[in-house]
């Protein structure tokens, strides 16, 4: 019997669309992708600007907001009755939509991307959900949810002899920027190469990493890793789990360097393959960089892959 999945999520880069099509290449499924980042409301006059500021002042309400949640209704009626439901980062949807949705399927799920403590008003939300996924251990505890990591979306091996240089990382200017800065001042102490880009809306000019105005896209991002020996990975402040810069690494057979300590946990960490590092102190051994990427077995691989990312999430088993 078919099964129909609908995922409802903001923007997310490309990663969601992997999933989307991993879903969709089994007959048996039919996955559609509501990205309301590009659900748009246009204003019909320099008045219905003007009602909309009176709106948002007087009663609290946002007239862009109630167009996107009449929007995603409108869309998921259309649909029908699905089997699955999932919605990503449901803070940014209004309270009324994320309660109507749930009449539109037999099974509403929730993953939440972040830390709960960065977005503190997910925890209400909660109780809306038949299920509520996260890849933070802490939240999972304290909240009763699911546990689930992201996943390896793309499987690629190349041969390191062709690397453009040892270090790679992509990332937005935030509060990781000091951390990535320490690092890309130690390996350029090091005459260790590197390549590190930041996406910032008001470009600096540095001699230390490269600013960017516009998103890299990912397939740009796909080509700057696979460029690389080594993937960097800043690790956000309040948040343990793990980045798709770890699962790009794993996918694409590359060593990491991360600050993420929680990493030792996982059953893949491999002492050869991934070094922790303490930003305020940073030690990087030559030897890492000498050593050969250990390729992890299938049978620990496996639950980090779409197929399994799926088979535990929606109970579909790969063909």
């Amino acid at each position: 019997m078919m099964k129909k999945i609908t995922i409802i999520a903001p923007e997310s880069f490309g990663y969601l669309d992997f999933l989307i099509k991993e879903l969709n290449a089994n007959p048996e499924v039919q996955a559609v992708f509501i990205n309301h980042s590009k659900i748009k409301y246009k204003y019909k006059s320099v008045f219905d600007k003007l009602f909309n500021v009176f709106r948002k002042i007087i009663l609290n309400k946002n007239i862009k907001n109630s167009y996107k949640s009449q929007e995603i209704i409108e869309q998921v009626e259309g649909l029908g009755e699905q089997d699955f439901i999932v919605v990503v980062r449901p803070d940014k949807l209004e309270l009324n939509t994320i309660k109507s949705l749930k009449k539109y399927t037999k099974n509403y799920y929730s993953f939440y991307f972040d830390a709960i403590s960065n977005f503190p008003e997910k925890i209400a939300l909660i109780p809306y959900f038949d299920q509520v996924f996260s890849y933070e251990n802490e939240d999972v505890e304290k909240y009763e949810l699911s546990f689930i990591t992201n996943y390896i979306y793309d499987f690629e091996v190349t041969n390191h002899l062709n690397s453009e240089y040892k270090i790679f990382n992509v990332s937005s200017f935030d509060e990781r920027f000091q951390s990535l800065e320490n690092i890309a001042t130690y390996l350029k102490k090091n005459n260790i190469s590197y390549k590190i880009i930041v996406r910032k809306e008001k470009v600096d000019a540095s001699e230390i990493v490269t600013f960017t105005e516009e998103y890299v896209p990912l397939n740009k991002v796909r080509e700057f890793l696979l460029k690389a020996d080594v993937l960097l990975d800043i690790q956000k402040e309040n948040q343990s789990g793990l980045s798709f810069r770890v699962f790009e690494s794993l996918g694409y057979q590359k060593k990491l360097i991360t600050t993420n300590k929680d990493i030792i946990h996982y059953d893949f960490y491999n002492p050869n393959n991934i070094i922790v590092v303490d930003p305020k102190n940073i030690q990087i051994p030559k030897t890492f960089f000498e050593t050969s990427y250990q390729e992890i077995p299938n049978s620990i691989l496996y639950k980090y892959t779409l197929a399994g990312w799926i088979e535990k999430v929606f109970n579909i088993k790969p063909l």
